[in-house]
C-alpha cells in the first residue's frame, strides 16, 4: 500500500518507473516519457503518459472537488470505478476501458488510453459523432444490468456486491442532492440559470406540489430499488466515440438501483443536444429509439439464454417469461421516463449543466432551448406512470 500523495507529472511518472508490467508497456526509459494533464471533469485528476511503445490513462482521487477546492471529498471513488470495471468487464468486454494496475493506496487506477476516441457531448456539439451510437449504449446497460440481475445470479453473490457499492455513499449524496433535490429548493445556492429569462420557469419548478410528489417517487425508486448495478452518471460527458468503437468510461458513481436511472440520464442528455440544435430533433428521436431497442434486445438475449444461475425466475414457463419480460420493459420505460425528466432539470437549473445549450445558434434560442428542458422535464415526472413505451415517450418529447 502506497502512501497517498497528489501526483503531479513528475511523480506519477516515477510511480509508473516502480512498475514492470505498467513501464514495459509504455517503453523506453523513464526520461523518454512525457506525461500530460487531460483533466475534464469535475472530481479527478487524469493524465495520459506516453513512452516509445505505448501509452496509459492515468486516474487519481484527490481530497476535494478538482473544480471546488473547498467542497472536500473522500478519496474512494476511483476505488469504486475499478470495483465496477472488474464487476462489468466479462459482461460488456471492450465496451468499457481495459483495467490495468490499481493502487489502493495512491487512489489511483491506470487504464486503457483512449485518446484516439472523442468525448462524446464534443463530438455531438461538433456534429461529428457517427450515427447509430446510442444503439451501442443501449447493448451496454442491457448485457450489464442483466450479468448483475437477480435472474443471473445468485442472491448470495448479489448481496456481496451490494455491499461493495453501498459504501458509494459520497457520491450517491451528490446524485441524491444533486439531481433529486437541490434544483427543487428555493435559494439552494448551488443553483443556477439562465436569468432573467428563465425566472419564472424556474419560481414555477420550485413551488409546484405536483412534480414535487413525483420528485418524491423517483427519490424512493432510486434508493429503494436493486436492479442491477448502474453506472449512476451515463451522460454524454461519460462516453467516448471513435468510429464504430463507443466505450463507456468514469463508473465512480456506481451503485445497485432502477436500470431507468441510467437510460433515463442519457436521453435527457440527447434531448438537451437535440433541443440546443435546430437540425437535431429528428435525428435525436432517432437515436433515443436506438438506445431503447439496443437495451431491450440485449437484456432480453441474456434473459432468454439465462442458465438459470439467479433466484428470479428459475420456475417461469416460456410463457410465463414473455410476459415477465413485457412487465419488465414497461417498468424499465417508465422509471426512465421521470429520471429522464430529472436530467433536464438539473441540467438547466442546477450546479453541473449541460454545454449542450451553450451551442445554440443565438441567446435567444438558448434561452427557449433551456425552457423546454424545464417544460419537458416536469411532464415527463409527472407522467411517467403513464409513459410504458417508446412511443409515449417519443410522443412526451
Amino acid at each position: 500500500m502506497s502512501t497517498y500523495r497528489p501526483l503531479d507529472a513528475t511523480a506519477l511518472t516515477a510511480h509508473l518507473a516502480t512498475l514492470p508490467a505498467l513501464s514495459a508497456r509504455l517503453g523506453g526509459s523513464p526520461e523518454s516519457w512525457t506525461a500530460r494533464e487531460v483533466s475534464d471533469g469535475n472530481l479527478n485528476t487524469v493524465f495520459i503518459v506516453s513512452g516509445p511503445a505505448g501509452s496509459l490513462c492515468c486516474k487519481q482521487s484527490l481530497p476535494y472537488v478538482r473544480v471546488d477546492p473547498g467542497w472536500a471529498m473522500p478519496l474512494e471513488r476511483t476505488l469504486f470505478e475499478a470495483r465496477w470495471m472488474q464487476t462489468l468487464g466479462a459482461a460488456v468486454g471492450h465496451q468499457i476501458p481495459a483495467l490495468l494496475h490499481l493502487d489502493e493506496g495512491l487512489f489511483l487506477i491506470v487504464m486503457e488510453d483512449l485518446s484516439t476516441h472523442k468525448v462524446l457531448r464534443t463530438a455531438l456539439i461538433e456534429g461529428d459523432a457517427p450515427a447509430g451510437f446510442s444503439a451501442r449504449i443501449g447493448e451496454f446497460v442491457g448485457h450489464a444490468g442483466f450479468a448483475t440481475s437477480w435472474r443471473a445470479r445468485p442472491f448470495e453473490d448479489l448481496f456481496a456486491l451490494r455491499e461493495v457499492f453501498a459504501r458509494n455513499l459520497s457520491l450517491t449524496r451528490i446524485t441524491v442532492d444533486l439531481v433529486m433535490t437541490d434544483p427543487y429548493r428555493q435559494g439552494c445556492a448551488r443553483n443556477r440559470w439562465l436569468s432573467p429569462a428563465l425566472d419564472s420557469d424556474v419560481a414555477e419548478i420550485q413551488s409546484d406540489s405536483v412534480l414535487h410528489a413525483g420528485v418524491t417517487r423517483l427519490q424512493e425508486r432510486f434508493l429503494g430499488t436493486t436492479q442491477a448495478l448502474l453506472h449512476g452518471d451515463l451522460h454524454t460527458g461519460s462516453v467516448m466515440v471513435h468510429n464504430e468503437d463507443v466505450r463507456v468510461i468514469d463508473g465512480e458513481f456506481a451503485i445497485f438501483g432502477p436500470l431507468g436511472f441510467d437510460l433515463g440520464m442519457f436521453i435527457a442528455n440527447l434531448v438537451m443536444n437535440g433541443y440546443a440544435l435546430p437540425d437535431r430533433e429528428s435525428w435525436m428521436q432517432d437515436e433515443i429509439s436506438l438506445l431503447w431497442s439496443g437495451f431491450c434486445n440485449a437484456y432480453r438475449q441474456s434473459w432468454d439464454g439465462n442458465t438459470g444461475c439467479g433466484d428470479v425466475g428459475s420456475l417461469a414457463t416460456p410463457e410465463e417469461t414473455t410476459h415477465d419480460q413485457d412487465r419488465f420493459f414497461r417498468e424499465v420505460m417508465r422509471d426512465c421516463a421521470g429520471f429522464a425528466g430529472l436530467e433536464l432539470i438539473r441540467r438547466t437549473m442546477g450546479f453541473a449543466q449541460a454545454a449542450d445549450f451553450a451551442a445554440a445558434p443565438d441567446t435567444a434560442w438558448e434561452a427557449e432551448a433551456r425552457r423546454r428542458a424545464l417544460h419537458t422535464g416536469r411532464r415527463l415526472i409527472v407522467k411517467s406512470a403513464l409513459i410504458e413505451d417508446i412511443e409515449a415517450l417519443l410522443d412526451a418529447l
